[in-house]
């Protein structure tokens, strides 16, 4: 059985899926998950709470995926970072959270793009975190300098391509693949 928050979170992203975060209220959210205001108001905080609740949420089980590619690789940084970024951008695509922030960032008149490309902390910094966290692990051969340069440069390349594709998700593990490559020859950058 779900617990009340998720419930709630399930809801907020039902309804961003189905009519856009502008035409969310605490209210439609309240009905959709079946209790009342209050509720969710003690349980989540106010609308911004949610946004930040939903693509918490969302970014945790992107990284969870992330991580998972990652590990399966062992010491391999080419093979597991290609994996990782092709798991992210393969999920992305026929996720249907990200489809419509992504395509309501299109028409205009959606504010949840913020927290995915121009708010660092709830994607970009907790990405590079994490993952530097498990590739420390995973890649002691490579310097302290250059894993958090490249990557940082990795998931950076991986929301490039997330909010704005430039072709298919091959162009970009291959683009990742190569930043390993280079590092690996190159020891320590800044």
């Amino acid at each position: 059985m779900p617990t009340l928050r998720t419930r709630i979170l399930d809801a907020g992203v039902e309804l961003i899926c189905d009519d856009g975060w502008n035409k969310v209220t605490m209210s439609q959210l309240a009905r959709r998950a079946g209790i009342s205001r209050q509720m969710v108001y003690k349980e989540i905080g106010a609308r911004d709470v949610l946004a930040r609740a939903i693509v918490d949420r969302h970014v945790g089980r992107f990284l969870a995926g992330a991580i998972e590619r990652l590990r399966a690789h062992g010491a391999d940084a080419q093979a597991g970072i290609g994996a990782a970024v092709e798991y992210v951008l393969r999920t992305a695509a026929e996720d249907p959270l990200l489809k419509a922030v992504l395509s309501a960032a299109h028409g205009g008149g959606q504010d949840l793009l913020p927290l995915l490309t121009a708010d660092p902390e709830p994607v970009l910094e907790r990405g590079i975190e994490a993952i530097t966290h498990e590739a420390r692990a995973l890649y002691p051969g490579l310097p302290a300098a250059t894993l958090g340069t490249l990557v940082e440069m990795v998931v950076r390349l991986t929301l490039s391509h997330l909010a704005q594709p430039t072709g298919p998700v091959e162009k970009a593990v291959a683009q990742a693949t190569w930043l390993v490559r280079a590092a690996s020859r190159a020891g320590d950058v800044a």
